[in-house]
């Protein structure tokens, strides 16, 4: 999962309006672009999207191992 995924999912053009939409700072969105959503996040994010933004399943797997 990527920030420009949940850009394109909840139908806004910058880490701004991205932000402010999830309730998060824009520091926060800013590193997550940089070195990636955590893979905890990711699984909430796909969770509360019904599965239309998916996790990173390395991610996960190797997490859960």
């Amino acid at each position: 999962m990527t920030v420009d995924e949940l850009r394109k999912f909840y139908g806004v053009s910058n880490n701004y309006q991205l932000a402010r939409r999830l309730r998060k700072g824009r520091t926060t969105i800013k590193q997550w672009e940089d070195s990636g959503i955590p893979i905890g996040v990711q699984a909430i994010f796909e969770l509360l999207t019904g599965g239309r933004v998916k996790a990173d399943r390395k991610l996960l797997y190797g997490f859960i191992k």
